[in-house]
């Protein structure tokens, strides 16, 4: 490999060390970098907060990871629209950190603006990664025109900006290639990574009989109507982990399920193997990490059969896909968990595909790749 590779990593905009905290994802987010930092790779983080990210970052110990704080370049204005606009000055006052990278990252297309400014000012190869297709879901949650307009503006001035593109799926490719016209042999796929020593099975763990479980933010996309609606009357318990708007306006109908609110992501491995029956029933998902860490963990897994479920779970395989109908749902759930060989067999399926395809040493090894083919060009 050659010699201490530096990248500036963009964060996503308005996003900071002190929300990963909040929200308890900073030591998951912060493990690739590290795990970068091992292979030798110099890893800058640009975070969009201020003198509490710099206090943060005092926590963080690898040699090859630094922070800079948007924020302490920069005003911080309350009102959104003008913070986007003060964003553009970032390139500007950092730009003794974008000169000294060989390559600069976006860590989502939300804010890659100014990966691409910095980028075009000071000629450095841009790699625009996205772990889900931005303009596709704005889409798809039916956004207001003028806000869809404004987002595929960005994307794709990102985009056509950047040497190179990294997609979570399929789907996400031939997104970008239909509605941004990038190449194919531009965009690769980098799915979601799960570090699979932590989300892995735990032997005894006592597992709830007769609960299956969900896990993620209590939104319309996650179509929780539908899962709720297929256990009304049933002798099954919902346990739902999470947080979001629909939360106070979800109806329980008849049916038995446990609203238990967040819960710490250190502690998701012992959940999920508390369960037999981990379920995805969104409309649509990007490369849900979620589902990902539940078939690290060994469960078996029932998803809906739309796109980013889809390609994910094999049917019959490592998972069973049903159509988004409450009937199919039910059926499929009370078909796994009355058969515990298909558990089992559906579970270390599961496990095997993410090891071999989605294991944080796997995605590691592709980027540190991908950094030294720009840095030769």
């Amino acid at each position: 490999m050659m010699s201490s590779p530096k990248v500036l990593l963009f964060m996503t905009w308005d996003v900071s060390l002190a929300l990963w905290k909040e929200k308890g994802l900073f030591e998951r987010e912060l493990k690739l970098y590290e795990s970068l930092g091992d292979k030798g790779v110099h890893v800058t983080i640009l975070s969009w907060g201020g003198q509490e990210d710099a206090e943060i970052s005092k926590a963080i110990s690898h040699p090859n990871i630094d922070v800079i704080s948007a924020y302490n370049f920069i005003p911080r204005p309350n009102n959104k629209a003008v913070r986007a606009l003060y964003s553009c000055l970032v390139p500007f006052k950092i730009k003794a950190h974008i000169k000294r990278a060989d390559v600069l990252k976006t860590n989502q297309m939300w804010g890659g603006w100014v990966a691409a400014l910095s980028s075009l000012l000071f000629k450095k190869p841009l790699i625009a990664r996205c772990g889900y297709e931005l303009h596709d879901f704005t889409k798809k949650q039916g956004h207001r025109k003028l806000r869809q307009y404004f987002i595929w503006g960005i994307s794709k001035f990102t985009y056509v900006t950047a040497k190179h593109i990294c997609v979570a799926t399929s789907d996400d490719k031939k997104h970008v290639m239909t509605y941004f016209k990038q190449p194919s042999d531009k965009i690769t796929l980098h799915p979601n990574w799960i570090d699979v020593n932590r989300f892995a099975p735990i032997e005894g763990i006592k597992e709830k009989r007769n609960h299956i479980l969900f896990v993620g933010r209590l939104t319309e996309q996650k179509n929780l109507p539908l899962l709720i609606g297929a256990m009304k009357g049933s002798e099954i318990t919902l346990d739902i982990i999470g947080d979001g708007e629909l939360k106070d306006r979800l109806q329980v109908n008849g049916a038995r399920v446990n609203f238990l609110g967040k819960h710490p992501n250190d502690k998701l491995p012992a959940l999920y193997n508390s369960y037999p029956v981990y379920i995805l029933s969104s409309h649509y998902e990007g490369n849900p990490k979620t589902l990902l860490e539940a078939m690290s963990c060994g469960r078996a897994v029932i998803g809906t059969n739309v796109p980013g479920i889809s390609s994910v779970i094999q049917h019959e395989r490592s998972g069973i896909l049903c159509e988004p109908e409450k009937d199919d749902l039910r059926q499929a759930i009370e078909r796994v968990l009355q058969d515990e060989d298909l558990r089992k067999s559906l579970g270390q399926a599961a496990r095997r595909q993410i090891i071999k395809a989605q294991s944080l040493d796997i995605l590691v090894d592709r980027e540190v790749t991908l950094y030294e083919r720009w840095i030769q060009k």
